[in-house]
């Protein structure tokens, strides 16, 4: 038994030793954290990478690089003939795409390396970049973190406000190919020496760029796809309660916490047509109000709110139906309803979805009215 333990710790010893073997110093190796895909103005492909800086003896606490190269994989020897360390890619947090390279349709492919090489993080970010890359990466804000840790931090803040999707290199590669929903990420723009989510972007099934969402717009997509991160706040202004046209301060605004949405949809097939009508049922916390509550008067309110946000939703929906974009994924419901149906439609389903009768209707239950003096 003796005998049989100090031949078990030995062949410990010799594992661990020899996992020594091939290790390399973090000092010695430059981590890209934050990598961008963009086009410059000679229609050449140029790849940009920041990574942190662990020596002590330098001020900068990240570098930066960019290449010209129409492969990521190839980028990395050019960053190791500029870089003071072996280049790793296996950490990257965020991939930001220029605008410019949403104006080729095969510029996908430049991604699918990240889908063959397992050393690679499938759930980075990806962030599309309202203009050039290297106003992104020229930016040094005295008052904020360096770049791969400020990006990440700032999608964070922005997704858990609801202002923003964090779309992940996997999902991205979700929706380019399945058919029934349109990809969409969200989106960044440089203002100043600060960088700002912008709302998201939303690209076509070539996926070529379509057109952005606002904030507002952000979060009322958020709601019909029931896909609430952290805390949602709605503000509306409702014209029932305005009282002067003079004044700035008119009294007409209400704004609300979103505590849940309990989503239901009804869906048919005839003649070739799809109908969808979306139940939502929120349950709200008021933070302000136009008007004095009491117990009939937050009936009038409730219904106020139902009628506008039920519009705005609306709205929404067919602004999508007319741009021929399906960042909600209604062909997704349209292939679990039906299987056989979805087969006569898949391959042109966006001209289905556009004939497509899509109504949101929206129900509000009051839980919290707030405390008033």
């Amino acid at each position: 038994m003796k005998y049989f333990q100090v031949c078990l710790l030995s062949i410990f010893l010799i594992i661990g030793v020899s996992g020594c073997r091939g290790k390399i110093n973090i000092e010695d190796v430059t981590l890209s954290m934050i990598l961008g895909i963009d086009v410059n103005d000679q229609n050449k492909v140029e790849v940009y990478m920041a990574s942190p800086v662990f020596s002590g003896q330098t001020e900068a606490k990240t570098e930066h690089f960019n290449v010209q190269t129409l492969s990521i994989k190839e980028s990395r020897n050019y960053f190791d003939a500029k870089a003071s360390g072996v280049t790793a890619g296996g950490k990257i947090q965020a991939i930001l795409i220029g605008s410019k390279v949403l104006e080729h349709k095969n510029w996908f492919s430049i991604l699918d390396m990240f889908f063959r090489d397992p050393k690679f993080r499938l759930n980075a970010d990806i962030i599309f970049v309202d203009g050039p890359l290297s106003k992104v990466y020229d930016l040094k804000p005295k008052d904020k973190p360096e770049l791969p840790i400020y990006i990440p931090q700032l999608l964070q803040t922005a997704d858990f406000r609801n202002v923003a999707f964090r779309t992940t290199v996997r999902k991205l590669h979700q929706m380019y190919f399945e058919k029934g929903i349109t990809p969409f990420a969200p989106e960044l723009i440089v203002e100043g020496d600060h960088l700002v989510v912008n709302g998201t972007a939303l690209l076509t099934k070539n996926n070529l760029y379509k057109r952005s969402l606002s904030l507002k717009e952000t979060q009322l997509l958020k709601i019909l796809k029931d896909h609430l991160e952290g805390q949602i706040v709605l503000a509306l202004k409702l014209k029932k309660f305005k009282k002067d046209n003079d004044d700035i301060f008119t009294d007409e605004e209400t704004s609300f916490y979103i505590k849940d949405v309990e989503r239901k949809i009804d869906k048919k097939y005839s003649n070739g047509k799809y109908s969808f009508k979306v139940n939502l049922t929120l349950p709200i916390m008021i933070t302000e109000s136009p008007i004095e509550l009491t117990n009939s008067t937050e009936l009038i309110l409730k219904k106020e709110i139902e009628k506008k946000l039920q519009k705005q939703l609306n709205n929404l929906v067919q602004s999508f139906q007319k741009d021929k974009v399906d960042p909600v994924g209604f062909g997704i419901l349209a292939h679990s309803f039906q299987y056989s149906d979805w087969e006569k439609v898949e391959n042109n389903w966006i001209d289905t979805y556009q004939k497509s009768n899509i109504k949101v209707k929206v129900k509000i239950i009051v839980i919290d009215k707030g405390i008033t003096m």
